[in-house]
């Protein structure tokens, strides 16, 4: 790799180096955070590409979309945060090379391009959202990602009537969801056969779409898109593949994301579907870590007992977590314990709260009654707990947290007992 030749004044002495954060997702700020937290006295900056303050994500598809919030009401932490702990946060500035040979990188802010010293690196640049080709140059088409496709979303959002989302993933059923509450016309258009087919089990995702549906909801399962093209009325028409047209006020494009490895992969790191890492987030450079959606474990899940292909998992909780282990091994602290991811969704007034990824499971025990809409689905591999969706019942969740972590050999009638809490085998 060729690296960037730099003016000897913009480097800071070895001893003062301290830490660099590509990222101001929750990650790369509970990095910052928890490094302070844990006694790191050495410099660290804290870079991000885009110019808000750093955010929470969940309430864009959902509270955003419905009531606007601003960026206080979002904000992850306020800027005094950073101030008094020392953190330079820097925005608006776009990482565009990591040399390791020499441990800096290199970011454009403005026209001005900027160099920054590190002893150690951390990666959190996330993931973004996956582009509909179909789509490119056509207007009224919207993903939801970051906050600036939220503020693009919302402003067609309001004018809206037609909503058309293509995709039955989270983002998608998400803005479904506030879509027709707020009274507007919606249609999914999903190429699978269910909704959440690669995410959660037919049972589930039955629940879920019946409850879509009596809220309003209309579905095109089995169904790709063929063609978008802009309408003279300022509508956008969509050709399916099952013969039917569409026209919308917006279409939403909820396909899933692609990872933000690009800068990992140019500086010669081991990237597969996403930066490689192991269970402390280090990855093939000594003195580079990652952690967030950018990455791919390369270790056992730790609920698992053998060893497993590298794993990919999108979750907020599992991005903070790595991030405190990151900040951890930095320090020479303690890594904290690893617990099984956990994920949470909120559509339709139902809130289903998971916990484990796993799909393979050789049992399944409900818990309560799908018709009250309030239940829990207990998965067994080998009669231990391996995954937990909990609707409506967040005690469940709770202790679930637990148990699946310990791959707990929870008795299965106790489990199908509602009156029996799972607390007590906490």
């Amino acid at each position: 790799m060729t690296s960037v030749s730099r003016p000897p004044a913009n480097r800071r002495q070895a001893a003062e180096t301290g830490t660099v954060i590509i990222g101001a997702s929750h990650a790369g700020v509970q990095v910052a955070a928890s490094l302070r937290d844990q006694g790191y006295r050495l410099p660290i900056t804290l870079l991000e590409a885009g110019a808000h303050l750093p955010y929470q994500r969940p309430p864009l598809s959902k509270t955003y979309l419905k009531d606007g919030l601003d960026n206080s009401q979002l904000a992850l932490r306020g800027a005094a945060f950073y101030q008094q702990k020392h953190i330079t946060l820097l925005c608006n500035h776009r990482v565009s090379q990591i040399d390791r040979a020499n441990q800096f990188i290199t970011a454009q802010h403005g026209s001005r391009r900027v160099t920054f010293d590190y002893d150690r690196l951390v990666i959190a640049t996330g993931a973004a959202a996956r582009q509909l080709p179909l789509a490119s140059g056509v207007t009224g088409v919207r993903v939801l990602r970051g906050m600036d496709d939220a503020i693009a979303l919302k402003a067609d959002f309001d004018n809206a009537q037609t909503v058309v989302i293509i995709g039955a993933g989270f983002i998608g059923l998400e803005v479904a969801s506030t879509a027709v509450t707020l009274g507007k016309q919606v249609t999914v258009v999903e190429h699978g056969g269910r909704i959440l087919q690669r995410l959660l089990p037919s049972q589930l995702s039955a629940f879920l779409l019946q409850i879509h549906q009596h809220n309003g909801v209309n579905f095109c399962f089995n169904t790709a898109v063929e063609a978008l093209a802009p309408a003279d009325s300022g509508q956008t028409h969509l050709r399916l593949s099952n013969g039917q047209t569409l026209s919308a006020d917006l279409v939403v494009v909820g396909i899933g994301a692609t990872i933000n490895d690009q800068l990992a992969q140019a500086a010669g790191i081991v990237c597969d579907n996403g930066i490689l890492v192991d269970l402390n987030g280090q990855t093939s450079d000594p003195a580079v870590y990652a952690c967030g959606d950018c990455t791919t474990t390369i270790a056992p899940d730790p609920t698992e007992s053998q060893r497993h292909p590298p794993s990919h998992i999108e979750s907020i909780q599992n991005a903070v977590d790595q991030a405190k282990t990151v900040a951890a091994v930095i320090t020479g602290q303690p890594a904290p314990a690893r617990v099984a991811p956990w994920f949470w969704s909120d559509q339709q007034g139902i809130k289903l709260q998971m916990v484990g990824t796993a799909l393979d499971y050789d049992d399944l025990i409900v818990r309560g009654e799908l018709e009250t809409g309030k239940f829990s689905l207990l998965y067994y591999q080998h009669n231990r707990l391996c995954r937990v969706d909990s609707v409506n019942s967040p005690a469940d969740h709770l202790a679930a947290r637990k148990l699946v972590s310990q791959r707990y050999p929870l008795p299965k009638d106790a489990a199908a007992d509602t009156t029996v809490r799972l607390k007590s085998f906490t």
